[in-house]
């Protein structure tokens, strides 16, 4: 619980300080968003595409907050300073899981030990919370009140902390590699090299989207995120020892979504 605070409470604080100095200038935003979360973990092999984009990939979802320093809606004339008409904070909880399965050259050889990678199915879930704060190259104004007819898009660009909750579970169809860990390739097979009990970290994120503007008061996102874990434990899988174990876990989130204008 103590680490779960360590986590959060840089984001409360910061959370609080934008607040604190939006005041009666802000606007807010609600919305949901909804794609695909690709794991890159201890499953399969490093370069292989399928392992790292095409195969451990999964749904995610989430609800989003905005919190915008101009109110853009009642005050759009009066005209603020660059930082609060180009960046806005974004509030998020979300959920993402997937099947992680071992691809690549390894896992295809006809070898006992490549029996041993393909017999290994994973699955982990994640649960975020955090924020983040997003850069905005077209004025959030300019956009948001819709006196522009042809400016449509909004590109951006954001970087940001989560707290994560992950639930990593592992089966061998070699047999219950609790009871008998031979089952299991061998660089998982030592003590301390598999846990999959749920456990708390956090994260850094980076993305870059566009806003689609929709209607008078609600806007449709395409966004990219990468998102890197301070844990390599999400998968369940850490091999210590082995000199290829060199990255914690990561994940690649592509979603769309949908943003209403509260005010």
């Amino acid at each position: 619980m103590n680490r779960l605070f360590k986590i959060i409470n840089p984001l409360i604080f910061c959370f609080l300080i934008a607040t604190t100095h939006a005041q009666d200038k802000s606007s807010h935003e609600i919305g949901f968003i909804f794609g695909s979360a690709s794991f890159t973990t201890d499953y399969g092999e490093r370069y292989d595409f399928q392992s790292n984009v095409g195969g451990n990939v999964g749904p995610g979802f989430g609800l989003v907050y905005y919190l915008n320093f101009t109110d853009y809606r009642y005050k759009w004339n009066q005209r603020t300073n660059y930082f609060q008409e180009h960046f806005r904070l974004r509030s998020e909880l979300s959920y993402m899981q997937s099947n992680l399965e071992h691809y690549g050259i390894y896992a295809e050889t006809p070898s006992y030990a490549g029996e041993q990678l393909r017999a290994m199915h994973g699955k982990t879930q994640v649960f975020n919370v955090g924020a983040q704060l997003e850069f905005h190259i077209v004025d959030i104004v300019d956009f948001a009140t819709r006196h522009y007819a042809k400016l449509n898009f909004s590109p951006y660009v954001s970087l940001g902390l989560m707290a994560d909750f992950y639930n990593p579970s592992l089966k061998s169809d070699l047999g219950d590699w609790r009871e008998d860990p031979s089952v299991l390739y061998p660089k998982w097979a030592v003590p301390g090299a598999v846990d999959v009990s749920a456990g708390i970290t956090g994260s850094l994120t980076w993305g870059a989207g566009t806003r689609l503007r929709l209607g008078e008061y609600s806007d449709l996102l395409l966004e990219a995120r990468w998102q890197y874990f301070f844990s390599n434990w999400v998968d369940g899988l850490n091999a210590k020892p082995d000199p290829a174990n060199k990255y914690n876990d990561w994940l690649l989130f592509v979603h769309f979504g949908y943003v209403y204008y509260l005010n």
